[in-house]
């Protein structure tokens, strides 16, 4: 029999790969957008999605300041993109401009204009989970741009484009 065990901080893989996203926000003049995978759908009526967010993360600051946020899907030709939001920090540079994303204004936050779709929430509740929040929101707004291929995480620095 084939038997594997992982350490507690790889079990999480196991349910890879899944699909990368960037969560933008913003609070006041505050804004920024970050790269993430722990996003799901939780709800048909009324429609609702969650996403955890790490309690250090500038992101997670401006989403519970301002109880919004936007789940931007990434196309395979926004993959460096991504990967600059995912790895440098909100709180010291403009990722829009760092990354050379188009901000767009949305109606209660900023979305990424360079996404094939943008889907704005209003946060409902907060559910702690450990070193992490999960936000479930409420879609209030969703604008679809163009039909694409989406960017999936394997862990680590492995992508695929399906």
């Amino acid at each position: 029999m084939f038997r594997k065990y992982l350490s507690m901080e790889d079990y999480y893989h196991l349910i890879y790969p899944m699909r990368t996203i960037l969560i933008s926000s913003k609070s006041g003049a505050k804004e920024s957008v970050m790269a993430a995978d722990w996003c799901m759908p939780l709800s048909f009526d009324p429609p609702m999605f969650g996403v955890a967010i790490g309690k250090k993360r500038f992101t997670y600051e401006l989403v519970k300041e301002s109880k919004a946020y936007a789940i931007n899907l990434v196309s395979p030709e926004m993959k460096g993109k991504m990967l600059t939001c995912g790895t440098k920090s909100g709180r010291t540079i403009d990722k829009f401009r760092e990354a050379g994303l188009k901000r767009e204004d949305g109606k209660i936050t900023v979305l990424v204009g360079d996404s094939p779709a943008s889907i704005e929430c209003k946060v409902v509740d907060e559910v702690g989970a450990g070193d992490h929040v999960l936000f479930v929101g409420e879609v209030v707004n969703a604008v679809i741009r163009k039909k694409d291929r989406g960017i999936y995480h394997f862990g680590d620095m492995r992508f695929a484009e399906l």
